[in-house]
């Protein structure tokens, strides 16, 4: 087996030196190529060239600038076309793979029985800025997204779920990553817009119960920079989601989740009609009577361009207390 591992990167040319080397990591038998995706401006592109030239995989990577930026998960779906073997992994430039965590997945793929399984993926470590991993947020995060239990396979809107597929660091089928990987509305929700796609397709993911990567919380992120999270995106394909009419409840929960949120997204964008529709439909009467859904109905009766004006000013303080918050949580623990 031999699989195309695709990096989208953008201005961090030292988190993708570490990225790299945790690719020299693994088993280089199964690496048909690194292709690179640089999204960083001209003049910050020698930095990455010289950091790929530095790398122990440097004879494995094609390296791919564009020109006119993509953004993080266009230019995932550019490195997905461009991908030459028919098992892809994206890893993004800030995460690492684990030593040895390429053939763990590899191995499962190879001994798969199952023709339905269409992704397998495991568990992750939480590392912070500096790449120091917290072993207790990595603990509440596979409570959180229900990867504390043993292997299995499950199929994908099962998982869906629990949102327990990472965000990068999966194994998938070249030709299922292509036929899945763009949607009309993903924005910035690309990774949680294909496992929707991908469940919804019937697909079967296989969870192997052993850690394979580690993902980086950091303050400066490139999906929530700039107009933050599209969780207006996330909840649309939350209710796209498509399971048995029994889980229907379980499904609510998720898509509740996304849609106080939502709401105030869709009315900061100027989608004055979705936002009453998610209100409407998705809050729960409780939630609507409460305090919040008041100010919510006051924001309806603000004029379009004035309420755009109060919400984009209170995205712009939240972001900025969140990434706080964010530095504060993955703080290594010293004591």
């Amino acid at each position: 087996m031999l699989i195309s591992i695709l990096i989208p990167t953008f201005q961090r040319p030292g988190q993708l030196s570490e990225a790299l080397a945790s690719l020299a990591q693994q088993d280089r038998s199964l690496i048909g190529e690194v292709v690179v995706g640089d999204d960083s401006p001209p003049a910050d592109r020698a930095a990455n060239r010289e950091v790929i030239a530095k790398s122990q995989v440097a004879p494995l990577v094609r390296y791919l600038p564009n020109d006119t930026p993509l953004g993080n998960y266009p230019n995932q779906c550019a490195l997905g076309e461009q991908a030459r073997f028919d098992h892809i992994l994206i890893l993004h430039d800030d995460d690492h793979l684990c030593p040895g965590g390429l053939a763990l997945l590899a191995r499962a793929c190879a001994d798969e029985t199952d023709p339905r399984v269409k992704v397998w993926f495991g568990r992750i470590e939480i590392m912070n800025a500096a790449g120091v991993v917290d072993h207790e947020l990595t603990q509440d995060d596979a409570k959180r997204f229900g990867k504390d239990g043993a292997a299995g396979v499950k199929p994908v809107w099962e998982w869906c779920l629990t949102q327990s597929l990472p965000p990068n660091s999966a194994l998938l089928g070249r030709e299922t990553y292509q036929a899945l990987m763009r949607g009309d509305r993903d924005g910035n929700a690309g990774d949680w817009a294909l496992h929707v796609r991908l469940a919804n397709s019937g697909a079967f993911g296989r969870f192997i119960g052993k850690t394979v990567s580690r993902y980086r919380v950091q303050a400066v992120s490139v999906t929530g920079s700039g107009r933050g999270v599209d969780v207006h995106y996330m909840y649309e394909m939350a209710r796209q989601l498509q399971v048995p009419p029994g889980r229907a409840r379980e499904k609510q929960v998720v898509v509740g989740k996304f849609a106080t949120v939502a709401v105030h997204r869709y009315l900061r964008e100027g989608e004055r009609a979705r936002a009453w529709r998610c209100f409407a439909e998705d809050w729960t009467a409780s939630e609507r009577l409460s305090m919040q859904g008041l100010r919510v109905l006051l924001m309806f009766a603000l004029p379009p361009r004035v309420l755009r004006v109060i919400l984009k000013r209170k995205a712009s303080m939240s972001a900025k207390a969140n990434a706080v918050v964010a530095t504060a949580a993955v703080q290594p623990r010293l004591n």
